[in-house]
């Protein structure tokens, strides 16, 4: 048996850098964007909702460290929030980042909701300069006769706002803390043939010196995936990774995915939220039904790398130069042209080796068969934290019929000391749902 996809929403205000919006100080509050679902009575209290956001943050103070604070609404009451810091290179243009972050809501009662996620500066001033995606999927929880492919999926949410539960102090490795977990069924007709999407978003609070941390994914007890984040109570105190991997042709039977966390220096560092951990298992073949809404139409991935090798990195060019760092294509049978929604996500480890003072401005691009359809800004800056987990997410909209190769780039358009290397992980993933309602 299946899980039925309820609905699916998205916006993309924003889908590269264009001007600059003033972010209001808090208490106050400027709204990005907001989608609306509706939950049918067959599904009240049986759902899950996956919301994600992308934005684009420019810090308007060169040199000094800011703060800002993500939320997330449901028709009007919060749900999630997320501090961030935003880093303070001094070199123009290196104060502009891209921040990614998603969170589960469980088991909504029936009717049409709506999802906002607002910004606000606490230190500093800032603008959204874009990038801003933002969308919702709704995967009902009991088992339902449909094609649509989508064979499970779950979610665990140890904490979805800062502050409530008490911190997860990070251990020095090679100890190692379980943050969250969650099993998943595969049933025997899909043995083999299927997709494990897995994605997480945490929250992290330096508190003495300089912390490298590092995440690890594993399924069942054996590792698949890792990428490594560093901080310091210098530059950046408050950072909230979010990385995505995928698991491919997953063999029957029930499946445990755990998250951990350690770290690889003399520092201290905690948890301190949000925590979200979710799996969707995907067919490999997807079956199309007739007058249906809101179904997988195809899905695809590439996961050149799921861990950090830092004994071979790729170099990162400058601009206009790019690296191709990974490409993936989908099918859209003809029936579903320009209705349907591509929801495109990556994941980049990244390290900057320069020593002290190395500052470097990436530029990660997404294009659809050649045309550029979403860009980004991300800063590397090496205050003794030379590593970057990078997410990144966009929606194309009504994409016409037939085959689209998708592919993911980095450059570098402006660096002091070095313009930084891609050690993994690489993930890229493009799921296409329709007709939509």
């Amino acid at each position: 048996m299946a899980r039925k996809i309820l609905d699916y929403a998205a916006t993309v205000p924003l889908s590269v850098q264009s001007g600059q919006t003033l972010i209001p100080t808090t208490p106050a509050r400027l709204q990005l964007a907001d989608v609306g679902v509706f939950i049918p009575p067959s599904a009240a209290g049986a759902s899950r909702v996956e919301v994600t956001a992308t934005v684009g943050i420019l810090k308007n103070t060169p040199a000094s460290t800011g703060l800002i604070q993500f939320r997330i609404f449901r028709d009007g009451s919060e749900i999630f929030n997320e501090l961030q810091n935003t880093p303070s290179p001094s070199i123009p243009g290196v104060q502009s980042s891209v921040f990614t972050f998603d969170m589960v809501d469980f088991n909504l009662s029936q009717g049409f909701h709506i999802y906002s996620v607002t910004v606000e500066s606490i230190i500093n001033d800032h603008s959204v300069i874009g990038p801003i995606t933002f969308s919702a999927l709704a995967i009902g929880t009991t088992d339902s006769v449909s094609n649509d492919q989508v064979i499970n999926y779950q979610a665990s949410v140890p904490q979805s706002v800062q502050g409530v539960a008490a911190p997860v102090a990070i251990p020095a490795s090679p100890a190692r803390v379980q943050l969250a977990g969650l099993g998943v069924f595969i049933p025997q007709v899909n043995a083999g043939n299927n997709r494990v999407q897995l994605k997480a978003t945490i929250g992290v609070q330096s508190l003495i010196g300089t912390n490298q941390y590092l995440f690890r994914i594993f399924r069942d007890g054996a590792e698949i995936f890792n990428t490594e984040a560093s901080m310091d109570t210098t530059n950046l105190k408050f950072i909230g990774s979010e990385f995505h991997t995928i698991d491919f042709d997953v063999a029957a039977a029930f499946h445990v995915y755990s998250l951990t966390v350690e770290n690889l220096t003399e520092g201290d560092a905690q948890v301190i939220g949000p925590i979200v951990f979710s799996g969707i298992v995907i067919g490999a073949d997807t079956q199309i039904t007739t007058n249906q809404n809101n179904q997988v139409l195809d899905y695809n991935a590439s996961v050149p790398r799921s861990v950090q090798v830092t004994a071979s990195p790729l170099a990162i060019p400058i601009s206009p130069a790019r690296l191709q760092l990974a490409s993936t294509g989908i099918y859209i049978p003809t029936t579903f042209a320009g209705a349907n929604r591509v929801q495109i996500q990556g994941t980049i480890g990244c390290l900057l080796s320069g020593g002290p003072m190395s500052q470097s401005q990436l530029l990660i691009r997404i294009f659809r068969d050649g045309g550029e359809i979403f860009n980004a800004s991300y800063p590397l800056a090496f205050t003794l934290t030379p590593f970057y987990t990078i997410p990144v997410q966009t929606i194309d909209f009504n994409v016409s019929s037939l085959f689209h190769v998708y592919s993911l780039t980095i450059e570098s358009t402006s660096f002091v000391g070095g313009a930084g290397q891609v050690i993994g992980p690489i993930t890229f993933s493009a799921l296409s749902i329709g007709p939509i309602d």
